[in-house]
């Protein structure tokens, strides 16, 4: 992929994460893109589309990222060390990371984070049968899950969250900075082939180590809840050193 086509795929994606409408050639002419004419940046996501980043939807004229887009976004087009929440997210995550009652912690640092992100998130602390889930009426405001089927897949997978982590428990990731992404259908659970799910591992006082899973559309904003996820769970882990 050229330097170009890359810039083209994450200007798609951006738009798409932003409007949840397919993006046109038109529109990325308007924006001034390379200075390209409408003809030429059809072409370009034409290729786009035969490698399968693009999906064209005949009914509007625009192209959607696949999954495989958002995969390459993820991984090659990110630059993981950088990410960073803003001030402000900081200094909301870091105000509720400051208690050493492992399940007011765990609790808080769910609600804190799905309120951040517009996604479910669900804490545990993985020795224990102890769960927390935020986020679900967030979610469904969201045009992603105006499908009744859609809402009520992900609605039974929160609900039977506690019987699918065992499965799930096996995909989080060992690495305690950087957490694991499954996107669609790369998903090792049912009921979420349209979703990402980002998994990720903490320390907790007392030896315990805590999970925390992340639910989204993979129209999510990777960058914003990549390092959502990766700050808190930073923080965690210096609380736990320190009690």
């Amino acid at each position: 992929m050229t330097t170009r086509q890359e810039a083209l795929l994450a200007l798609v994606i951006e738009e798409y994460i932003t409007t949840a409408e397919p993006v046109s050639s038109k529109l990325l002419e308007k924006s001034g893109f390379c200075g390209l004419k409408s003809a030429s940046i059809r072409a370009e996501m034409s290729q786009l589309e035969r490698w399968e980043y693009l999906l064209h939807l005949h009914t509007s004229g625009g192209r959607i990222p696949t999954d495989r887009a958002y995969r390459y976004l993820v991984d090659n087009l990110i630059s993981w060390d950088e990410l960073e929440p803003s001030s402000q997210e900081r200094k909301t995550i870091s105000a509720v990371i400051n208690d050493s009652d492992i399940r007011k912690l765990n609790k808080n640092i769910a609600h804190t984070l799905s309120v951040l992100s517009d996604s479910i998130v669900i804490t545990s602390v993985i020795e224990r049968d102890d769960f927390f889930k935020f986020g679900l009426a967030s979610l469904f405001e969201m045009p992603d899950f105006r499908e009744l089927e859609r809402a009520f897949k992900v609605t039974s997978f929160v609900d039977e969250f506690e019987k699918i982590f065992d499965r799930l428990e096996r995909y989080i990731s060992e690495d305690m900075e950087n957490p694991r992404i499954f996107i669609g259908r790369e998903n090792p659970v049912g009921g979420v082939k349209n979703e990402t799910i980002i998994l990720a591992k903490y320390n907790l006082p007392d030896g315990l180590t805590g999970s925390m899973t992340m639910i989204g559309p993979t129209r999510m904003d990777y960058e914003k809840n990549i390092g959502l996820v990766k700050y808190a769970t930073e923080e965690l882990n210096k609380l736990a050193q320190n009690i």
